[in-house]
């Protein structure tokens, strides 16, 4: 049965017909049909000016269709850029992919790859050296060689994605090899992504070997110190990488802006280190003299004071693991120094805590302890005490002051006084020639005797308990007996005999016959 369609319908498929048999044609044939020769072509029958101007889409190059999509809508790259490409600087290489765009009564573009003979091809026009040349460079060359035969054709050129090249990342690294990169990519990036400096590894003496022989130098210091990118250059096609060792590295401290460890590359001197460190603090002083530490020939440390000039730093070279220290005013305040068991006191190792507190005229150690906070924990008010400059003691009764208040205990501070407030130990300590020496819990039900009998008793080495003797917390001896009161704190030592020269002749023998009854032992095993 046959069926009419509406109108409509019929009208719709005959414009749809065409279109469907068009798309279905191959790549290149569907090009010809849809973008017939250039005008003033050899072949052409009609004159320039007498038919509309139209562009011939040649067959081997890439055309810009929907059956494969551009990177960006408008040719713009999708990896990210610090800043605007500049096509003076640019240097274009093989591998990098180009757009010709052509406008007026006719509009489309084309591509153009540079092959990987460094080669960019152009239909009808022919092969353009373009390799080493800037883009700005290679944009004038396309344009004088597409003009020479096209001039009357308004198009320009682009270049949509940078190329991907291979750079060797080499020596001190921890990962080290080849890595892929861009021309638009620092060096800093293909650094982190082969494990980063680290260890001794140099930060500023990095080397770029480039193809044609040149060198270029990165100071990753300097660029995280300044921004400058001109410290971290972009990469080329078969860039080498190296990543040496530290050379001179020094540390400093004190009132400088940037305390720390710092490689020196040029002068290697006070000069260039104060400058990578920021300069003088504002807390920085003059009075008082640089301190250098530096290992003498034996391997230890010993320190240095320079003074500074009238004028200027001083002129100071420096070596491997030198340690500079600039002062600061806080230095030259006066202060005074708390030892034990003061309210924040801060621990220098495990028996001893200090605080340093800024000197005033006429202070008693009454209100030097209050402005401190007051006494810590555990703290032997009794036995407390001023240490002078001359290293004297003058006691001070902490317990008759702070506790009962009595203030004729109290006693004056001068310029570089030190409190001492001891910590007061509860146990008793047994050293010597026992079997367990050790600190035991006080018992005041003890004698000495049964702290030496709680440590093991007295080895076969000990003099005896007629030469002990009993040591008080503030360091006086009390000779050894049965009725020896010991209170906590006291330490109870019991010596070791000294042998004499027959003993030791005979201990010796001793041992040589032990050893030599060992080795028959042995020997008569084995026959």
């Amino acid at each position: 049965m046959n069926m009419r369609y509406p109108l409509p319908f019929r009208l719709l498929a005959a414009l749809l017909i065409p279109y469907v048999a068009l798309i279905s044609l191959p790549g290149s044939a569907r090009a010809q049909i849809i973008a017939p020769s250039m005008p003033g072509e050899p072949g052409t029958s009609a004159p320039a000016s007498a038919v509309p101007m139209q562009v011939a889409v040649p067959q081997d190059t890439e055309v810009l269709q929907a059956e494969r999509p551009v990177i960006n809508p408008g040719g713009v790259p999708t990896l990210p850029l610090e800043e605007p490409l500049d096509p003076d600087k640019y240097i274009c290489g093989r591998g990098d992919l180009f757009e010709l765009n052509f406008w007026g009564r006719q509009n489309f573009k084309l591509r153009m790859t540079v092959d990987l003979e460094g080669r960019a091809f152009i239909s009808k026009v022919g092969y353009v050296a373009i390799v080493g040349k800037t883009l700005h460079q290679a944009r004038d060359i396309v344009k004088a060689a597409v003009m020479r035969y096209f001039p009357g054709l308004n198009f320009d050129v682009s270049l949509v994605e940078p190329r991907t090249f291979l750079v060797h990342v080499v020596e001190n690294i921890p990962h080290p090899g080849l890595y892929t990169a861009r021309p638009v990519e620092r060096a800093s990036n293909v650094i982190t992504r082969a494990g980063g400096i680290t260890g001794n590894a140099s930060k500023r003496r990095i080397s770029i070997q480039h193809r044609d022989g040149t060198r270029t130098t990165v100071d990753l210091l300097l660029y995280n110190l300044t921004g400058d990118t001109k410290y971290n250059p972009y990469l080329m096609d078969g860039d080498l990488i190296r990543i040496p060792f530290e050379d001179v590295s020094v540390n400093v401290s004190g009132a400088v802006r940037r305390p720390g460890r710092y490689e020196l590359i040029h002068s290697k001197d006070f000069a260039e280190l104060l400058d990578i460190a920021g300069g003088f603090a504002s807390t920085a002083t003059r009075q008082l003299p640089i301190r250098l530490v530096r290992k003498n020939d034996l391997e230890r440390d010993s320190q240095t004071d320079v003074p500074y000039p009238k004028e200027g730093i001083p002129q100071l070279p420096l070596h491997v693991d030198d340690t500079v220290l600039v002062p600061g005013v806080i230095e030259l305040q006066r202060t005074v120094l708390l030892v034990g068991a003061v309210a924040g006191a801060v621990p220098t190792d495990e028996a001893t805590h200090l605080r340093r507190l800024p000197f005033v005229e006429k202070e008693t150690v009454r209100a030097l302890i209050e402005r401190a906070g007051g006494v810590g924990p555990g703290a032997d008010l009794v036995e407390s005490y001023i240490m002078k400059k001359d290293a004297t003691q003058v006691p001070v009764d902490l317990e008759a002051l702070l506790v009962r208040r009595d203030f004729t205990a109290d006693k004056s501070i001068e310029m570089g006084d030190s409190l001492v407030v001891p910590y007061k130990r509860r146990s008793v300590l047994v050293e010597g020639a026992v079997f367990r020496p050790n600190a035991y819990p006080f018992n005041p039900q003890f004698s000495a005797r049964d702290y030496v009998s709680g440590a093991g008793g007295e080895t076969r080495f000990a003099q005896g308990l007629d030469n002990a003797k009993l040591i008080t917390p503030n360091g006086k001896e009390k000779p050894f007996t049965d009725g020896l009161k010991v209170n906590p704190g006291d330490t109870i030592v019991v010596p070791e005999r000294n042998f004499s020269r027959a003993e030791i002749v005979q201990l010796v023998l001793a041992t040589a016959g032990i050893l030599l009854s060992g080795a028959a032992v042995i020997i008569a095993a084995r026959k």
